[in-house]
């Protein structure tokens, strides 16, 4: 069995588990409360499978790459690709966003996506390489999700891929995930944008969304060469 079964066996296998203990959870409730189950106490047991570094969530089921893209592995040859937490609240909203076309291909550390915000253009690298066989048109038609939701229906495209084995080795390995995160935080301090981080830092909240938008057009490109890997 290859890498990629591999992976694909152990993520199968962990749905499985959390979809028990999700029905466990329902059943338990509905003992204890009757057959009105609410949703929140659900979406508070989904959220376990979500872990939160210097403030900035990391589902357990992706795979991060080091300009802030994510990938999930949906099949032995197919990923969902979308831009992280990080990215979400660094850049906090756009105007528009350009998605590459269906049926065209990208490449793993080149330019797979870009927004427009404030008449600023920020492009995003490509996590993976491959055919691009879906893309969100809900997001590219209204961007809002990308930042609200960037691991749920702020997704922005599938890539099918023979070589993801190779791109998964250029990946945040797991277990250096809170330390990368924390440098970011602070490289994001020593560039003056704590105020942004203040709220996370006091009561374990959320970083506020747009922690960026301080930051002078011309620093921008700056910014996006540090954290986004575009030159």
């Amino acid at each position: 069995m290859n890498i990629l079964a591999h992976i694909a066996a152990a993520k199968q296998a962990e749905y499985i588990i959390a979809l028990l203990g999700l029905v466990g959870f329902i059943a338990f409730w509905r003992v204890l409360n009757g057959p009105e189950v609410e949703l929140e106490a659900v979406r508070d047991v989904v959220r376990t499978f979500t872990e939160r570094f210097a403030g900035f969530l990391a589902p357990t089921d992706v795979m991060f790459h080091p300009g802030h893209a994510w990938a999930r592995l949906e099949g032995v040859d197919t990923v969902t690709v979308g831009m992280d937490d990080f990215a979400a609240k660094l850049l906090g909203s756009a105007d528009s966003i350009s998605l590459p076309k269906l049926g065209s291909r990208v490449k793993q550390g080149s330019l797979g996506w870009g927004f427009k915000a404030d008449s600023r253009v920020i492009h995003m690298l490509s996590p993976v390489e491959g055919e691009v066989v879906a893309v969100n048109h809900a997001v590219a038609n209204s961007p809002g999700a990308a930042f609200e939701d960037p691991y749920g229906n702020g997704w922005l495209f599938k890539v099918k891929s023979n070589n993801l084995t190779c791109n998964f080795k250029n990946m945040i390995p797991r277990g250096m995930i809170g330390e990368w995160f924390e440098n970011v935080r602070q490289s994001l301090a020593g560039r003056g944008l704590a105020p942004g981080l203040a709220p996370l830092c006091a009561d374990g909240g959320e970083p506020i969304r747009g922690i960026a938008k301080a930051v002078e057009p011309e620093g921008w490109d700056d910014l996006a060469r540090e954290f986004f890997l575009t030159k």
